[in-house]
């Protein structure tokens, strides 16, 4: 591959088993299109900076002599046109204030499992080949704002991340992992968290974690991004029909008309999230969640199967559809979900023959 299109990354950190794990875990991963250096210290990475240029400098803080924090205000003073990450074992909220403030366009804390470092892994990727374009743009730039609500989450930090464009500003609360409080103006709680999660384009940043006035958003960080893109889909794929004609002011709806509505009103009858593994992570009016679990993990293994012979992509989501409502599953790496929702004044949420 011609070097001009490689991703030049230099790592900084003084652990050389490190050093080793990540060479060979993201050379796999970037397929071939990665291209990294190691540096040990602060002053050997300023010197590999200065030889050849870098797109992107991954810092760790606990360095001896100069530490990571120093040397992250030295490169981009020095080397503006270089993208800056720090990855460490201490993230404290006071680092992140810093780096962030200084520079840093992701703070992240260092990975523990094989998933969070696949998930860093395509953070950092997204940085390295971010390029000016439509959408939402700000602190982590090409980042999406779910993608940086999972991150802080998954991480368990505390932070505001405030966004705004042309029409509206808000922020988002979260709090050791988890979305407790949103607002839009005056608006405040879930509505308010859908509507900045709905937002089509803008800027945003992450800023240092503050008490909101209140608490106004309760349950999983899961469950509530996952609502948020079904309303955001409802709202950009379904046309609108054709407004009916205006009735009378003072004539009621005939009472077909509000039983047709009462009963063709979708409803969500049952909702199951687990981890990749099958640890349940939020259930609601499922009657038996491990039979849900084994079910989606049939899905899963038979979505594999069915890769390894056909060339048809990734095979993430299924969707059942019959006369009187619908069931959709998803699988991802790292969660697993299953959503029931029932038409034509269905009551009983009975469990379905997987």
């Amino acid at each position: 591959m011609n070097t001009h299109f490689k991703k030049r990354v230099l790592f900084v950190d003084d652990d050389p088993v490190y050093h080793e794990m990540l060479s060979e875990l993201y050379l796999l991963w970037g397929d071939g299109s990665w291209e990294m250096e190691f540096a040990s210290s602060a002053y050997q990475a300023l010197s590999m900076l200065q030889q050849k240029p870098f797109k992107l400098a991954v810092i760790d803080i606990n360095m001896p002599v100069l530490d990571g924090m120093q040397l992250l205000v030295m490169i981009a003073r020095r080397h503006p046109d270089i993208k800056l990450a720090v990855m460490t074992g201490h993230a404290t909220a006071e680092n992140r204030a810093f780096c962030l403030a200084n520079g840093a366009e992701l703070f992240i804390q260092k990975p523990r499992s094989a998933d969070g470092m696949k998930m860093v892994f395509t953070m950092l990727n997204d940085l390295v080949s971010w390029t000016p374009g439509e959408g939402f743009h700000g602190m982590l730039r090409q980042v999406g704002l779910q993608d940086v609500i999972q991150m802080e989450c998954l991480g368990r930090n505390s932070s505001i991340l405030e966004i705004h464009n042309q029409q509206m500003r808000g922020r988002i609360y979260i709090e050791d992992g988890n979305i407790i409080h949103a607002h839009v103006g005056e608006q405040t709680g879930q509505s308010s968290l859908q509507k900045l999660l709905g937002l089509s384009g803008g800027s945003f940043q992450l800023l240092p974690f503050e008490k909101p006035p209140q608490r106004t958003i309760e349950g999983s960080w899961e469950f509530l991004l996952m609502e948020a893109a079904r309303l955001h889909d409802e709202t950009t794929s379904q046309p609108f029909p054709p407004e009916p004609p205006a009735r009378p002011a003072d004539e009621p709806p005939p009472a077909r008309e509000i039983a047709a509505a009462a009963d063709s009103s979708p409803r969500v009858m049952e909702t199951l999230i687990c981890s990749g593994t099958g640890d349940v992570l939020y259930e609601a009016h499922c009657p038996d969640a491990q039979a849900r679990v084994r079910f989606m993990r049939q899905i899963a293994q038979a979505a594999t199967s069915l890769g390894q012979f056909l060339p048809l992509g990734t095979f993430d989501t299924l969707e059942v559809q019959w006369s009187s409502g619908c069931e959709i599953t998803q699988m991802r790496p790292n969660h697993m979900a299953y959503v029931r929702v029932a038409l034509n004044g269905e009551q009983n949420p009975q469990l379905r023959s997987p």
